[in-house]
């Protein structure tokens, strides 16, 4: 069996039903003609980026991994930046390259260049695979990539060449494990917890939460947990400034399936003691923890009496504060229009920027998996290709993405992919013709308007000369039948809010002090 085959036919098994890419010649048309004769569509993307953050949400999405395929020299160097979305988002992805074959290096400089060096920095693993390449090596490497914390694994295609597999990188615990009666001991001494849960966390520890019935906070790639209105959820740990409260009035943190990269940097500024759940053994650096347990909550969160703290008053207060400024037609009230009227069972796709401020703190989440951000990236140009890779994943839900103009800027092309596969998902753009976010931490002699501020853009007229419906909003009163058109249609939709952009002042100053 050939490399290609072979590789194909590993990520059926897997249960992966579609890789994305952008081809090249050669090399990558056998692959995608593989991934064909073994049933695994390929989706053809307009971006590398793109199309591996396509290829990840999608894995996600579906528990399996997907990969991106993409040709030597300039598509494997344009895929760094999925790539590394993938590693620091914890998402599993297969990067393919195909590469200046090892035979003809010496006679050939056109694009040629170490791949595998470059790609050791953003991924779990690199691999230079040629025929010989066996079933087991294939399963091995999409085990690194499903994780427990799953990431990029890069695959060089060099069929004539000799199969060589980088070795995993260790994860190694930061504390001494202990065990359930030693953390149940000291769970048992706290009298004012709070819990903070992770990407990490287990999907299926609400019981275990509400048998512990201590406030929790979530982070935001752990939203989801506990649903929208559940009494015991407190709000999102950002390691900023909304959270201080209910920590303030912490007398032990326990963190569950909490990850380094989720939070701000920064330090911890609480002196209450913290301890750690985690199915597998993660590094905390950012937090010291005194002691850790691996397992599952239920194993080890005690039973407690109804917790006197009133968890629903610290999310309620932080909603009220971000909209004492609100502005027609501003960030705001575009979130809440859009959550108005959007169906419960919505994904939603955040790109970074000043919107995610108003997005993350009042978005009703009610399960696991349902929103999308890069959190350990924090990348813009993700929330249109990750909405597309969601929506391919889970077909039957309505997907809406958040993105700013900078950021869509960024992924504009991928509005025709959208619209080629006709996905029911609803681009929702802030636009202000600015990196506002950027604007906001901007200092005196800093670069001025110029080094922040774009010129209008005519999102909707984009839109719609891909063939793409699409709405302009101007006005508050519109944005309820924009967002309702863009649902019963059940087709790709594009609303081009144009807003007011200074309630972002007032926003920063409650999210980040």
């Amino acid at each position: 069996m050939t490399a290609f085959d072979s590789i194909a036919q590993a990520v059926a098994k897997n249960g992966c039903t579609r890789v994305f890419g952008v081809p090249g010649g050669g090399p990558n048309l056998d692959l995608i003609g593989a991934f064909h004769r073994h049933g695994v569509e390929f989706v053809l993307a307009h971006t590398e980026t793109g199309a591996a953050i396509m290829a990840a949400t999608f894995g996600v999405a579906t528990n399996t991994v997907s990969a991106v395929i993409v040709t030597r020299g300039p598509g494997a160097a344009s895929v760094v930046n999925g790539a590394a979305h993938a590693t620091l988002d914890r998402a599993p992805l297969l990067v393919i390259t195909d590469c200046v074959p090892d035979a003809a290096r010496a006679t050939t400089g056109h694009q040629r260049f170490d791949q595998r060096a470059l790609m050791r920095a953003v991924t779990l693993r690199t691999a230079r695979i040629g025929n010989d390449v066996t079933d087991q090596q294939l399963t091995d490497l999409i085990a690194t990539a499903k994780g427990p914390l799953a990431g990029a694994v890069h695959l060089d295609l060099d069929a004539n060449s000799t199969t060589d597999i980088d070795q995993p990188k260790d994860h190694v615990l930061s504390t001494t494990a202990v065990g359930a009666e030693e953390l149940q001991e000291r769970l048992a001494q706290s009298s004012s917890p709070v819990v903070i849960c992770g990407s990490q966390a287990p999907s299926d520890c609400r019981q275990a939460l509400e048998r512990f019935a201590a406030p929790t906070l979530t982070t935001y790639q752990g939203a989801g947990i506990l649903p929208e209105g559940h009494p015991l959820l407190a709000g999102m740990f950002t390691n900023a400034t909304p959270e201080r409260e209910v920590l303030n009035d912490a007398d032990l943190v326990i963190l569950i399936g909490f990850d380094d990269v989720e939070p701000l940097p920064g330090a911890w500024s609480y002196s209450c003691d913290v301890v750690s759940i985690d199915s597998f053994p993660i590094t905390h650096s950012l937090i010291q923890v005194s002691m850790t347990y691996i397992g599952h909550p239920s194993e080890v969160l005690p039973s407690r009496s109804t917790d006197s703290r009133d968890a629903t008053q610290y999310l309620a207060g932080l909603r009220s504060r971000l909209a004492d400024a609100s502005r027609p037609l501003g960030p705001v009230d575009l979130v809440r229009s859009a959550a108005e009227v959007m169906p419960e069972e919505t994904i939603v796709t955040v790109d970074a920027g000043a919107h995610f401020l108003a997005v993350m703190p009042f978005w009703p989440t009610t399960r696991t998996k349902q929103v999308f951000i890069s959190n350990g990236l924090a990348t813009m140009g993700y929330a249109l290709p990750a909405a597309i890779g969601a929506a391919l994943g889970e077909p039957a839900r309505p997907v809406i993405a958040f993105t700013g103009d900078g950021g869509l800027h960024m992924a504009l092309s991928e509005l025709e992919t959208l619209q080629r596969l006709q996905l029911p998902v609803c681009v929702a753009v802030f636009n202000d013709s600015e990196l506002t976010l950027i604007r906001l931490k901007q200092k005196e002699a800093q670069g001025g308007a110029q080094a922040v501020a774009y010129g209008a853009s005519d999102f909707a007229g984009v839109a719609q000369a891909v063939g793409m419906n699409a709405t302009v909003v101007t006005h508050t009163d519109q944005l309820t039948s924009a967002f309702q058109l863009a649902v019963e249609s059940g087709r790709p939709h594009l609303i081009d809010v144009r807003l007011d952009a200074s309630e972002y002042e007032h926003i920063l100053q409650v999210s980040r002090g």
